[in-house]
């Protein structure tokens, strides 16, 4: 639910309203994405002696964009994020197909964004105009206003971001802001604190339905696992995330959502 409004117009242009009911969903292609991430890691990792590049970490092994290696891994990247969106589509449409039922009222979409992408984009570096790859680990393009790759509807509000908290904290809708350090980038997250693995042996699943139903918070999981490895202790504190972020000038505040229920897949 739309708890609170900082800029009411850009929320307006958006479609969002203070008590408003809205539904986010975060989905994408984590496994798929996750294999093709190892796989290229892999491929790369061997390749890179070969352009005489070396990092710091293995998990920065690269190669040039235009090498075969490069080529192969946007494709391969572009095949995991349409897979993403696919999935997005079809639940939103079930979102809708279920409000519609109960409610009779239509769900209209906001905004649809990936997270975690490469992108080939012009951007000005050194005093001149060039065109980069932009890799978007753990962030989403944050367009500012007037950018020209945005739609005429949101040409003056800037790109909408929609950046989740937890199962029982606040959630986040942003927008790109005006200079967009960064490369017009945002985080996409709060950002976990605990591992999967620790997250889950911290809490109980009934235990954490009973601290989320006090809150009135209604959550419904496919599985008591899942559900752990979701606690809110499993997450930065997702104001203090988007404040920091709004203060370094990535992104500005639309609104704050409140989560009512909660559904994890």
């Amino acid at each position: 639910m739309v708890d609170e409004l900082y800029d009411a117009r850009a929320a307006d242009r958006f479609g969002l309203a203070a008590g408003q009911v809205c539904v986010m969903i975060h989905c994408g292609s984590r496994g798929l994405g996750h294999q093709v991430c190892t796989d290229h890691v892999r491929i790369m990792d061997t390749a890179m002696a070969r352009y005489g590049i070396s990092v710091p970490d293995r998990q920065l092994a690269c190669a040039p964009a235009d090498s075969p290696e490069g080529r192969d891994y946007l494709a391969a990247m572009a095949a995991a994020a349409n897979y993403g969106r696919a999935n997005r589509q079809l639940l939103t449409e079930a979102a809708r197909q279920a409000f519609s039922q109960v409610t009779g009222a239509r769900l209209d979409l906001v905004y649809d964004i990936s997270h975690n992408l490469a992108k080939i984009e012009p951007h000005r570096l050194d005093g001149r105009e060039r065109r980069l790859c932009v890799h978007r680990k753990g962030a989403t393009p944050a367009l500012p206003p007037g950018h020209p790759a945005l739609p005429a509807d949101l040409r003056d509000s800037g790109q909408p971001v929609l950046i989740p908290g937890s199962m029982g904290t606040s959630s986040y809708v942003l927008a790109g802001a005006e200079g967009g350090g960064a490369f017009h980038s945002t985080c996409h997250g709060a950002g976990r604190v605990m591992s999967r693995h620790q997250a889950a042996r911290s809490v109980t699943a009934a235990t954490l339905r009973q601290r989320l139903a006090r809150q009135g918070i209604a959550v419904r999981g496919a599985s008591s696992r899942g559900l752990t490895e979701e606690t809110p202790e499993a997450y930065k504190d997702v104001t203090e995330v988007v404040s920091a972020a709004e203060g370094a000038g990535l992104c500005r505040k639309i609104a704050r959502l409140l989560p009512a229920g909660v559904i994890k897949g």
